[in-house]
């Protein structure tokens, strides 16, 4: 069957790179932090990643509020030291890239689609996520996409609807022109709601092969 969408969309995290938010959470919790607050859906911690994920907050913001979850030990660490472990920890969430997947993806634009990113991401983690790109290929996200929709950018996430009107807006694409590939079951759905074709991957998978009779 020919693919025929004219704009591909994909999430980064667990789609192109790898992600393991448990190492993370683990590494936290190492620290002293309650595994509780870690874990709640609504939690105050969880609200304050998503401002983060918003640009709502700077880095230096979102670090001093997980240094006041740890026990008073850590606060004998000087203040730029702790500041830098705790941005170790965020970023060992981080994986790495699938050069088939990034293969895959340049087949795509040469066959005439357009390919987009649209990321729940932070100022935390993108300077690392670029950084293990060059690692691995010697160019940035932006060579590899003709597109970048980045949360904390555009001060809106996902699954909120209005990212995803945005991006359709600066594509000037109707839905249906589009196809969305996410590791989030809530985000897909707020994809088709839409009335654009989601693609529901499994974390850190292998989807290379739903495009194999292109």
């Amino acid at each position: 069957m020919s693919f025929e969408k004219k704009i591909v969309i994909f999430d980064l995290g667990g789609v192109i790179l790898d992600i393991h938010v448990e190492r993370t959470f683990g590494a936290l919790v190492a620290l002293g932090i309650d595994s509780a607050v870690l874990s709640e859906d609504n939690s105050p911690f969880n609200a304050m990643m998503q401002r983060f994920d918003c640009g709502e907050i700077s880095c230096e913001e979102f670090y001093d509020y997980i240094a006041s979850l740890l026990p008073l030990w850590a606060h004998d660490i000087p203040a730029e030291e702790l500041r830098e472990r705790i941005h170790e920890v965020w970023n060992m969430m981080l994986g790495s890239y699938d050069r088939d997947k990034l293969h895959r993806i340049e087949e795509l634009r040469n066959r005439g689609h357009r390919v987009v990113l649209l990321s729940n991401t932070n100022e935390g983690h993108w300077n690392e996520i670029e950084r293990r790109l060059y690692f691995a290929i010697g160019a940035h996200l932006d060579d590899c996409f003709d597109a970048l929709y980045l949360s904390y950018r555009m001060n809106m996430r996902k699954p909120g609807k209005e990212i995803l009107l945005e991006l359709l807006k600066s594509e000037g694409a109707h839905p249906d022109e589009c196809i969305f590939f996410d590791d989030s079951k809530e985000n897909c759905d707020a994809a088709r709601s839409l009335g654009i074709e989601a693609v529901l991957v499994e974390r850190n998978s292998l989807w290379t092969d739903f495009f194999m009779n292109d």
